[in-house]
């Protein structure tokens, strides 16, 4: 017997920037977090095994760091635009912006890898 399951296997955290089509558009402050599925075979006699199948969700929120960055921000949020983040560690993530709690104005933003195409190494 198998089933699937989605497990968290990193949370990168730390400050970043967002641009579009190579611009600049905010520095953020960034949470996410990568759950990677696997499948999960239980063998005869009680034993599991692990395996993971590939697809990847990555979600997580960005948070202003300049509060005169706000507007090119709203400007993007749940247009399905493909921005990049562009993490502290060198890597590059494609995402989409949704607003947070209903208030536009808000400083913190949900964001979400439209694929599971992953990070990119800078």
């Amino acid at each position: 017997m198998s089933r699937k399951m989605f497990k968290t296997i990193e949370t990168p955290s730390g400050n970043g920037e967002i641009s579009k089509a190579g611009k600049h558009l905010a520095y953020v402050s960034y949470r996410l977090q990568v759950e990677q599925e696997f499948l999960i075979i239980e063998l005869v006699g009680g034993k599991k095994e692990e395996a993971p199948s590939g697809i990847q969700n990555i979600s997580g929120e960005v948070t202003l760091i300049n509060e005169e960055e706000r507007m090119p921000m709203l400007n993007t949020m749940n247009s399905n635009q493909s921005l990049t983040l562009h993490l502290a560690d060198g890597r590059r993530l494609q995402i989409v912006v949704a607003m947070t709690g209903g208030d536009p104005f808000y400083r913190t933003y949900r964001v979400f890898a439209p694929s599971s195409a992953g990070f990119v190494s800078g």
